[in-house]
């Protein structure tokens, strides 16, 4: 486990140096295999494990508490960078910059992926219900597993509950969408990377949205040879129309998400801590609360 968890002052810290260590260390050593595509988005496709889910035989949270929670944090960290490394325009980039997306992201990354593995896990599994969710290749159900979120709020679990769902508010509408659209791998890669790409450009906009966009013309180019060559389809407006509608709805749910991230701040419904809060901003568990660990 790379984060710890320590309570002071009524607040439960979490500690993310060791995970930020880690991070670095990735980074260092790049790519964990040379991979050999014709372009980035093909990269990043095949570095794309996390699109696959055996949605047959996927497991349920019997518990879920702090060590889950925690345990999430780092899966979905670490899974970026790993990502991330697959593409060669941010290999280019200095350590802080590429700091600063990994930090920004991987909360985007996260959400993105809980909608389209439980559009996955629903579409091989017809009795599944509305309220469950795949997240880290689990599935969560809201009406079974037995909650702890006295270590994250003093409120009642209810109340605690109400919060959590308005942090995923247009989720069931991607889920749908992605049902629907039923997109292929370099699809869904492209759709991750561009909805990652654009929420960090909006964030801090200046050199960051020089570089996103950037990233996104890039693979905006390959997805095009994909569909003209591979594919054989020049006509392809209409279908990336429908895969942005998705990606919009995903930057609506994260901005319109804010006012009751801001009521969190004000009625402290989390008593959260982060050792580095710029990993939490606009994330559900955003607390405006920075730790001072030694």
């Amino acid at each position: 486990m790379f984060s710890d968890l320590k309570p002071s002052n009524l607040l439960t810290f979490i500690d993310v140096h060791k995970l930020v260590s880690e991070a670095s260390r990735l980074l260092n050593s790049g790519c964990e295999s040379p991979l050999i595509a014709e372009n980035q988005l093909k990269k990043l496709t095949m570095g794309s494990n996390f699109l696959k889910l055996d949605a047959e035989n996927v497991a349920f949270f019997g518990n879920f508490g702090k060590m889950e929670f925690v345990d999430i944090i780092e899966y979905y960290f670490v899974t970026v960078i790993k990502w991330m490394l697959r593409f060669d325009e941010f290999q280019k980039l200095g350590r802080n910059l590429q700091m600063t997306l990994l930090n920004s992201i991987w909360h985007v990354f996260m959400k993105f992926n809980k909608c389209s593995a439980t559009a996955m896990f629903r579409k091989a599994n017809k009795n599944s219900k509305p309220f469950q969710r795949v997240i880290r290749n689990v599935c969560m159900d809201w009406e079974k597993a037995k909650m702890d979120t006295t270590w994250m709020s003093d409120f009642p679990r209810e109340y605690v509950g109400i919060y959590m769902r308005s942090q995923a508010i247009h989720e069931e509408e991607v889920i749908e969408q992605i049902e629907k659209l039923n997109p292929t791998d370099v699809e869904l890669t492209f759709m991750f990377a561009q909805t990652c790409f654009q929420y960090a450009g909006s964030r801090f906009q200046g050199e960051i949205m020089n570089i996103t966009d950037r990233f996104q013309q890039i693979l905006a180019n390959d997805l095009h040879k994909y569909y003209t060559v591979e594919m054989r389809n020049p006509r392809y407006l209409k279908r990336i129309a429908d895969l942005m509608k998705v990606n919009n709805t995903i930057q609506r749910s994260i901005w319109e998400g804010r006012p009751q991230r801001e009521l969190n701040r004000v009625f402290n419904v989390l008593k959260i801590g982060f050792s580095h809060p710029q990993m939490f901003e606009d994330s559900a568990f955003c607390t405006g609360e920075v730790g001072h660990i030694s």
